[in-house]
């Protein structure tokens, strides 16, 4: 690469990896916070995307020293940045993925605490209306799509 396309392929690239790394930051920070309204989780988010900011960094540096017979013409130069392009955008989606499995077990994690915090265990529950002198509560019974009661027609 001629010295003169060298900054600037570094500098656009650059701006590229820094606008997305922010793009990232920012919606890992609020999908990995979830329904609950955890936040921590941001470290998380961080650590994943200082990795995806690394990887990104490192593929411009090689793409802006690899092959120098690519240089010299406007054309090379957009191929160049072309090239950095598409690999960032599969750096962007391996990224995504590493949130989304950190995101699903964060789900499971919750609804394993709930199971465990829940003291009634739907096995136990019991299915239908004990008989009268009989031990036990009254099942769950989900309401009727009418206002006067369950069952009546």
């Amino acid at each position: 690469m001629p010295d003169n396309e060298l900054p600037g392929f570094l500098i656009i690239g650059l701006i590229f990896v820094v606008a997305d790394g922010q793009v990232l930051y920012r919606g890992a920070r609020r999908y990995l916070t979830g329904p609950d309204a955890r936040e921590g989780n941001g470290s998380v988010a961080w650590m994943v995307v200082t990795v995806f900011h690394l990887a990104a960094i490192g593929m411009l540096a090689l793409l802006a020293v690899v092959a120098p017979e690519w240089s010299g013409s406007a054309a090379a130069f957009v191929g160049r940045l072309g090239v950095f392009l598409l690999l960032m955008a599969v750096a962007h989606v391996l990224t995504l993925s590493v949130l989304g499995h950190r995101r699903q077990d964060d789900v499971v994690e919750t609804r394993m605490r709930k199971r465990e915090d829940d003291p009634v265990d739907s096995v136990r529950e019991p299915t239908v209306t004990p008989v009268p002198g009989q031990e036990g509560r009254n099942p769950r019974v989900s309401p009727d799509l009418g206002d006067r009661g369950p069952y009546q027609a």
